[in-house]
């Protein structure tokens, strides 16, 4: 388990327990244990299983057929400790030669479940420090082989923390192919006549977006003649700039180089100002004078509005979403996960052109019979709800008419990729409830999130100055700069009194409520983030609107 070495801060034994065995997020249905490893050359790493459970090593888990006694041993393409010497918060001091070894194989051993398909934890550390998975993985692993544990107690360890977690539901059932039907706007890679069709619905500030770009031109060279990607922006309201970049996305298409500016701005995601994005413009060699002028045409916002609409009425409400030939993939999954499906559609659609329709016609055929589909069988009968829990907002921050009838408290930690994913739905609610839904915020920091603790009294600070919802979200909008510095600045460009804010910091002045929220939220079963109570009725995770509109029109409908 990582530990709080920025802020120095450390919880109670009360809630300590209940927080220490939880996986970094809620992707339900894609977060599994180690198993059969892929090393980052592209060889398979050989592995048994444990028999039986044996020194906290549980029955089934899989074991290498080689402990290396030394880096030197390690095969070709696997990180050393000397490759994570200069990753940010990797530290190995105080670890001989043999414990180096053990933790570096271990995080070669396993692969990172983060979803961007890096391979090993040690690869992904390396190559993406900001990932809310591997750092705290490999963290882990190195505590463990510094406290003398053996690699099978660690391997172990490290596939308790990526399995499920605890309580999460499993995977829906496929609800069966989305009509998806594109305007003539939406820029479009790969042959104009198509067997497979994927819309790539997403966001340019989005750090999954950026994350699942590699996996996508996996797709493009793998399937070259046989699949096209077609964008659909969806740029998410608590991202800044990504707007201003889907806009600039639309202006780039229309010189022919949309794909190209796509590249540059994923490249370069945190920094999306408008200046950059004339920089970046420029480096592709558009035409400057029409560049800007087409950013000001508001036919271009009338484009980005017509591709939120489409997302949404086929519940992309999140980033990345990704339709192919219909059929919903959701997150930074692995290439494997596309594989599955897009060999699945090439077969639909040569049997499709076997029987007489021509290739350029296969997607719309697909979509007909998307559209003219039956609904998908009922699903099995709902486990009865849970009991509602008596949950207090106390003195939270809320937003809403203080009348309505509906509370949804969200517990929350604001480096938690979850709960920036959610975001977007708690807007949908307060738009689609005006007067009939209030939403109250928690603090719920998890031991593993090193910024979140610092972050969630800071938010209290603003609070304190009247500016907690803005301030919300600016965090949120800015997830993976979270630091002291980072957190001043944003209350600078809130007009916030910025003696009173360092003050509020400088003394831990929020930091007990901080905890009384977090100790709250895990004695009502708040174990993990996001969870929300609708009226006391508990929901876990970043679920899609539909499962909160079940909760509220039935509170909706008792009242009256």
């Amino acid at each position: 388990m990582a530990q709080q070495a920025e802020t120095g801060r450390h919880w109670g034994a009360a809630i300590w327990p209940l927080v220490t065995g939880l996986a970094v997020g809620f992707l339900v249905g894609r977060e599994t244990g180690g198993g059969h490893v892929t090393t980052a050359a592209g060889d398979s790493a050989p592995s048994k299983t444990a028999d039986k459970a044996a020194d906290g090593v549980p029955a089934g888990t899989k074991l290498p057929d080689k402990t290396y006694k030394a880096e030197g041993e390690f095969p070709a393409g696997w990180m050393k400790s000397a490759d994570l010497a200069t990753v940010s918060g990797m530290n190995f001091d105080g670890l001989t030669a043999a414990q180096k070894t053990t933790a570096m194989q271990a995080m070669n051993e396993r692969n990172c479940e983060c979803g961007c398909g890096m391979g090993s934890i040690g690869t992904c550390v390396k190559k993406d420090p900001n990932c809310p998975r591997s750092p705290n993985l490999a963290k882990l692993a190195i505590q463990m082989a510094k406290d003398g544990k053996p690699l099978p107690q660690i391997l172990a360890a490290i596939d308790d923390k990526q399995k499920p977690a605890p309580g999460a539901a499993a995977p829906a059932a496929p609800s069966g192919p989305r009509k998806i039907m594109f305007a003539a706007h939406n820029p479009r890679l790969g042959p104009k006549a198509a067997k497979v069709t994927i819309a790539e619905i997403s966001d340019f500030q989005c750090p999954f977006c950026k994350r699942a770009t590699p996996t996508v031109k996996e797709v493009e060279q793998k399937y070259s003649k046989d699949v096209a990607v077609v964008f659909v922006n969806q740029p998410l309201p608590f991202h800044e700039h990504a707007m201003e970049a889907a806009l600039a996305f639309q202006a780039a298409n229309r010189q022919g180089k949309a794909w190209e500016l796509h590249d540059k701005m994923f490249d370069n995601n945190t920094q999306l100002e408008r200046a950059n994005l004339d920089k970046y413009a420029a480096e592709i060699g558009l035409n400057m004078a029409k560049f800007k002028k087409d950013m000001d045409d508001p036919k271009l916002k009338d484009e980005i509005a017509q591709d939120q609409k489409l997302a949404n009425s086929v519940g992309a409400n999140g980033t990345p979403t990704f339709f192919i030939n219909g059929r919903e993939l959701v997150g930074a999954v692995p290439f494997s996960d596309f594989q599955a499906i897009i060999d699945e559609e090439i077969k639909k659609a040569d049997a499709l052109i076997k029987k007489g329709t021509p290739l350029k016609d296969v997607y719309q055929k697909l979509m007909e019979q998307a559209a003219n589909s039956p609904p998908p069988a009922a699903a099995a009968a709902p486990a009865a709800p849970e009991a509602k829990v008596d949950v207090k907002v106390g003195d939270a921050p809320v937003k809403g008419a203080a009348s309505a009838p509906v509370t949804v408290l969200e517990f929350s930690d604001f480096q938690c990729p979850f709960c920036g994913r959610v975001t977007p739905t708690l807007k949908q609610i307060e738009d689609q409830y005006p007067g009939k839904v209030k939403i109250a915020f928690r603090n719920m920091p998890l031991p593993f999130h090193d910024k979140a603790h610092l972050a969630a009294e800071a938010s209290l600070a603003a609070n304190e100055q009247g500016k907690f919802w803005p301030y919300h979200d600016k965090l949120f909008a800015n997830q993976q700069a979270l630091d002291r510095p980072s957190l001043e600045k944003y209350a600078e460009d809130l007009g916030l009194n910025m003696t009173k804010f360092r003050a509020a910091l400088d003394s831990g002045k929020f930091k007990d409520k901080v905890d009384a929220d977090a100790k709250d939220g895990a004695a009502v079963g708040a174990t993990g983030t996001p969870t929300f109570f609708v009226n006391g009725t508990r929901l876990v995770g970043a679920q899609p609107f539909d499962q909160f509109k079940t909760l509220i029109d039935a509170e909706l409908k008792a009242k009256k």
